[in-house]
């Protein structure tokens, strides 16, 4: 596997976060408009919103960390040795994934609840169009035992890797996007926002 000569992990930084300092002033000071149920699953939700973004901003780290020590000058590196980080990618990457692929699921048992917020469309339709390919890769990690029993690894990844550009994280056959990524991670962030300020929740869920 080839090591890292640039970052291409955007940089999500700017998104506010962590956001459950936010909820816990609305569980103490705010009015209750949810359901007991979705009252919960929010709570998990902002929570794991947060663990998805601290994830993705260590696995970032790693590879700006491998590429500093990429471009060390000869000499320290006879003296101290050479250092590997991108095992630790490999580690909140596949973190981050399992957290996002529980949000999908948070948000389908949101919308199962009768006492639910309405979700801006908009928001719905961007984290939709990825769910396949991250519950796919999310099911690789978990599962993949089973597939090198069954012979279906044979020349891929086994566990949580950069592309051969660095552009994507890849596992066994599936490849998704650090852009892609990014995009499902920030809108999570605008639907967890969101659940964050809502001041009456519909008798009949739409979402």
């Amino acid at each position: 596997m080839a090591l890292p000569s640039e970052c291409k992990m955007p940089d999500l930084s700017g998104l506010y976060s962590p956001l459950q300092g936010r909820l816990i002033i609305q569980l103490l000071f705010g009015k209750r408009v949810l359901g007991p149920k979705t009252r919960l699953y929010r709570i998990n939700f902002i929570r794991l919103v947060d663990k998805a973004l601290r994830e993705y901003h260590e696995a970032r780290e790693a590879i700006l960390a491998q590429i500093a020590e990429r471009n060390r000058p000869p000499e320290e590196m006879r003296r101290d040795g050479r250092s590997i980080y991108i095992l630790s990618f490999t580690d909140h990457i596949e973190t981050c994934i399992n957290a996002v692929q529980r949000l999908y699921k948070l948000l389908e048992r949101i919308k199962a609840e009768k006492q639910s917020p309405e979700l801006p469309r908009e928001l719905r339709r961007q984290v939709e169009t990825r769910e396949g390919t991250i519950v796919k890769i999310r099911g690789a990690i978990e599962h993949m035992d089973e597939l090198i029993l069954k012979g279906e690894i044979v020349g891929n990844p086994i566990m949580a890797a950069g592309s051969e550009n660095w552009d994507a994280v890849v596992v066994s056959n599936y490849e998704l996007k650090f852009e892609e990524l990014a995009m499902v991670l920030g809108t999570m962030h605008e639907i967890a926002l969101y659940l964050l300020t809502i001041k009456k929740a519909n008798s009949t869920t739409s979402i």
